[in-house]
């Protein structure tokens, strides 16, 4: 579905992706793990024509879009939930849904979108009239990848959405991760919480100077000592 090739990317002198390979398949969850400032982030910005390679290229569905803007990216089915949510704080969750579906033109499609971001997040029902701003750390990260749903993307990109939340949360943000997935939409998952991200994810890339150092599913990884040493604290 997306593949990226031979990336670098710099911030001034500072390179933060060095030739960088990253793909993704159809249908699945994949999670890219590595400690902080390694360009996580980035990639997810790359993809989603917020930040343009320096070299590389990027594909998606059989097109170039490293040369896109974000809007026309958009246009082509990749939507993303980003760092720190970005909520319209003033309006209320309803409003922030519809905002998601702005590219939409099909009301039936976007009655069964919201339906179905109700019925992964129940609480954003309750909440539906309450301005995002007054909501919870928790309820306001919900609002944040339901938004991104609304678009009915054909990839989705999700931005650490586990930081800052209480454990009970983070659990209840993955189960919910895991039905989108389960639902059709494939999804790139950058994440913090190692443990969560390797158990909800289909495939998972280690992120280190710059580069994938390391990919596998779980069942592959958690065999590697490595990973076992630095990433799962065994």
């Amino acid at each position: 579905m997306l593949e990226m090739k031979r990336i670098y990317h710099y911030y001034g002198s500072a390179r933060v992706l060095s030739e960088l390979n990253f793909k993704i398949e159809e249908n699945t969850l994949s999670a890219i793990i590595g400690p902080n400032g390694a360009g996580k982030s980035t990639i997810l910005r790359l993809i989603s024509g917020l930040e343009k390679p320096n070299r590389g290229t990027i594909e998606f569905l059989g097109e170039r879009i490293d040369g896109l803007k974000a809007h026309k990216v958009a246009r082509l089915g990749i939507a993303q939930s980003p760092d720190r949510r970005r909520l319209f704080y003033d309006s209320n969750v309803s409003d922030n849904l519809r905002m998601g579906a702005y590219l939409l033109k099909d009301k039936v499609k976007y009655r069964e979108l919201k339906d179905f971001a109700y019925e992964v997040f129940p609480r954003l029902r309750e909440r539906r009239k309450q301005r995002a701003g007054t909501l919870s750390g928790g309820e306001q990260q919900m609002l944040a990848i339901a938004r991104a749903i609304m678009a009915g993307p054909k990839l989705l990109l999700l931005d650490e959405p586990s930081v800052g939340l209480a454990p009970k949360v983070k659990t209840d943000i993955f189960k919910a991760i895991k039905k989108i997935k389960e639902a059709g939409t494939t999804t790139v998952l950058v994440e913090q919480n190692r443990a969560l991200a390797m158990e909800v994810s289909d495939m998972i890339h280690i992120l280190e100077d710059g580069r994938i150092d390391l990919k596998g599913t779980s069942e592959e990884l958690r065999r590697e000592p490595r990973v076992k040493k630095i990433y799962l604290g065994m």
